[in-house]
């Protein structure tokens, strides 16, 4: 009895652990999130059988140079008067097989064609833009974790601090030096502590889940950070010169722009004729009745040249080709603005990172003053030197500076990564 149920517990327990035993362990670093990102978010495989389609429609747009066959069986009774031909209203046989060769079009299949190679280009493009919007919001998360374990490792700190006051306080109580009034603040401002630090917990658990999430990797993970704290993250050198020049998502507006150029030549063509080759063979028996025996058997032959002109009389062709001016002229408005707007964001940026890169200096300077404080600061309440107001007014000025640093790193270096993704290049010409 005493062994089954030693067995039963060892079961139970196995079961419960099991979670934590085949729990994943991934080492991450800046490098490998970017990696992961790229390899495995789903914006990815999307861009790339985007370009695969634009394959597709280039070959789709030059196969309309080859020829054209077609094939047609049909079995028909027609009912009239006065044919020349015998058994002609009788049932039947008829097949066809043709051939049709454009010989010109007036620039119907060459404009396809281009307006393909250009749509193949966009997404090209595209794609590229896809990767560098992956890899700045890889990047974001990656520093979002880091800052929230730091903002968790400040809370942690201030909670020992607020208790290391407290037993500094409760050992002058023990000599009577200290109202117990005094005592009782000091318990309050240490359970005041207690907030921040579920709430750093709380968010750092969002930010793995949001990283995790966007990277693909399972939720019961558990991530190993290589660098754990933003101080340790370097910040990368730049050129710092302000220019927007072949900025892919200029690139990606300045091939729209030509592609709707494009497309009010190709509406023009629209409007003239086709001419076209053709040749024809068509069998045809005629049928006594509908399951009767052949009667007759013909066989015709026909080639030729044709040509084709439509144009209806409401003028919608007209009507197109002036609503893809207007869609051009529009295409080209958008070019002017976003090449503005990108510019003055730019400008903006760098300026932005000026201003944060002293404010963090300054930061810096400020924690290495309010940590001397606290620390004199404890040394002189242990003797009675100072209130103890004065002193959580020290350990709290530590704390907010050392918050405020990790914000101002977190700023900093996202706004790196907006510089960078502005600056983003598109492929050379011929790659």
């Amino acid at each position: 009895m005493m062994r089954n149920k030693f067995k039963s517990l060892i079961c139970i327990t196995s079961f419960a652990l099991s979670p934590l035993s085949f729990a994943q362990i991934v080492n991450l670093n800046e490098a490998k999130v970017i990696e992961m990102a790229l390899k495995r978010n789903e914006s990815m495989g999307i861009s790339q059988a985007e370009i695969e389609i634009a394959n597709s429609k280039i070959d789709a747009a030059t196969s309309s140079l080859l020829p054209t066959l077609s094939i047609q069986a049909q079995v028909q009774k027609s009912s009239g008067r006065g044919s020349a031909a015998p058994n002609a209203y009788d049932w039947n046989e008829r097949a066809t097989i043709g051939v049709s060769q454009p010989i010109y079009t007036f620039g119907k299949i060459s404009s396809a064609i281009d307006i393909a190679k250009v749509s193949q280009k966009i997404s090209k493009s595209q794609a590229l833009a896809t990767k560098a919007d992956i890899v700045n919001t890889a990047r974001k998360l990656y520093y979002r974790v880091l800052f929230s374990s730091d903002i968790l490792r400040v809370s942690k700190e201030s909670f020992e601090n607020a208790n290391q006051n407290k037993k500094t306080l409760e050992k002058r109580v023990a000599y009577g030096r200290i109202s117990r009034n005094d005592n009782l603040k000091m318990q309050a401002d240490v359970a005041s502590r207690k907030p921040l630090l579920i709430d750093s917990e709380k968010n750092l658990n969002i930010a793995k889940f949001d990283l995790m999430n966007f990277i693909n990797i399972p939720e019961s993970s558990e991530l190993n950070l290589e660098v754990n704290s933003l101080s340790k993250v370097s910040l990368n050198e730049d050129d710092g010169l302000s220019t927007i020049e072949n900025n892919i998502d200029i690139k990606i507006l300045t091939e729209n722009l030509k592609l709707s150029e494009l497309a009010v030549d190709n509406e023009r063509s629209n409007r003239m004729p086709t001419l076209s080759a053709f040749a024809n063979f068509t069998p045809s028996n005629y049928k006594d009745g509908f399951l009767g025996d052949k009667i007759k058997d013909q066989k015709d032959l026909t080639f030729g040249v044709m040509f084709t002109f439509e144009w209806p009389f409401g003028g919608s062709l007209n009507d197109a080709v002036q609503i893809k001016k207007t869609q051009s002229r529009i295409a080209k408005l958008q070019l002017d603005m976003e090449t503005r707007n990108q510019r003055v964001k730019l400008l903006k940026l760098y300026r932005q990172k000026e201003s944060l890169e002293r404010k963090l200096e300054s930061e810096l300077r400020a924690i290495e003053l309010a940590l001397s404080s606290y620390k004199v600061s404890l040394g002189a309440f242990a003797t009675g030197g100072v209130s103890q107001l004065q002193l959580n007014d020290s350990e709290l000025l530590l704390t907010n500076n050392r918050i405020n640093y990790a914000g101002t790193k977190l700023e900093l270096l996202n706004t790196m990564v907006d510089i960078q993704r502005i600056k983003t290049e598109s492929s050379k010409r011929g790659e």
